[in-house]
Order: C-alpha cells, then sequence, then structure tokens
C-alpha cells in the first residue's frame, strides 16, 4: 500500500502536535478567556502573505468557566509560533513571530497579514496563531488568550 508524503507529513504533525494541549496556560496567571469563532481551522494550510479574517469576544468558552469579564483589556496582539513544545511549566518554541499589536481593547475582528517571508524553521506544518489581552486593573494582571492550530503555512 501506497501512501503520499501530504498524507503522510498531515499524519506525522497530526501526532506530534497531539501532546501540546494549546488551552493550558502558556505562561503564569495566564487563561484561555478569548472566544475565536473565525479565523484559521485546526489543521488548515494557508500561505504566506494571506489574509485571515479573526473574529473574537470574551464570551465564555469551554476552557474557562469565568471569563473575568468585569475588568477592561488591554490592547490585544497576535503572535505566531512555530512548534511550541510544553516543558514543565513553560513553553518551548522554534520560532515566534509578532504580526500585530495595539489592536484596540473594543476590536471584535481583526484582519492579520500572515508574513510575506518567514524564517526557516524544521516544520511548516506546526504552526499557531495566539491572540492574547492582559486585565491590567484585575488583581495579579492576568493574560487572556486563544490559540489557533496547528496549522501548516506555505511558501508563496
Amino acid at each position: 500500500m501506497k501512501f503520499s508524503a501530504a498524507i503522510i507529513t498531515s499524519v506525522l504533525a497530526a501526532t506530534a502536535t497531539a501532546a501540546f494541549d494549546k488551552n493550558q496556560p502558556w505562561g503564569k496567571r495566564d487563561y484561555s478567556c478569548l472566544n475565536v469563532f473565525q479565523g484559521i481551522p485546526d489543521y488548515a494550510t494557508v500561505t504566506e502573505g494571506q489574509t485571515v479574517h479573526i473574529r473574537f469576544n470574551r464570551q465564555p468558552t469551554t476552557h474557562c468557566s469565568d471569563p473575568l469579564t468585569k475588568y477592561p483589556t488591554s490592547k490585544y496582539s497576535i503572535w505566531l509560533y512555530n512548534n511550541p513544545v510544553r516543558n514543565l511549566d513553560t513553553i518551548n518554541f522554534d520560532q515566534s513571530i509578532k504580526i500585530a499589536d495595539n489592536i484596540p481593547a473594543n476590536a471584535n475582528a481583526f484582519d492579520v497579514k500572515i508574513p510575506a517571508k518567514l524564517p526557516n524553521v524544521k516544520n511548516q506544518d506546526v504552526w499557531y496563531l495566539r491572540l492574547s489581552t492582559s486585565l491590567d486593573t484585575a488583581p495579579q494582571m492576568p493574560t487572556l488568550f486563544n490559540a489557533e492550530g496547528p496549522f501548516t503555512i506555505h511558501k508563496a
């Protein structure tokens, strides 16, 4: 039985990323309390330079029973992470790239452009997009986030 390289790569990427739970805290006082309902689906493929429309809110999620909605957020930022791996209480990754920041606190949608030129990485199939903000007036100033992925970024 023959398998195509694309199928084998997809299966390997799925099994390699299965150990990484993107909804677990990525740092201290980090909560998966942002609800992204339009963006990049898991295991999707995007292209360098592609624009992705992200829609989000702070409604309760299955990962966050207390969305801390009584505190205002600071501005949002969006980062790409390549091959994140949990090591005890830290996240290690091969590459991180800030692709947007200073997104207004009252925003519920944002068009983000995947960078036209990405650095060379070992595995183009394991990218995550992380939307995050902080609650600067809440006790201990927690961070709220949502991570999308894993997904593949093809060179243009």
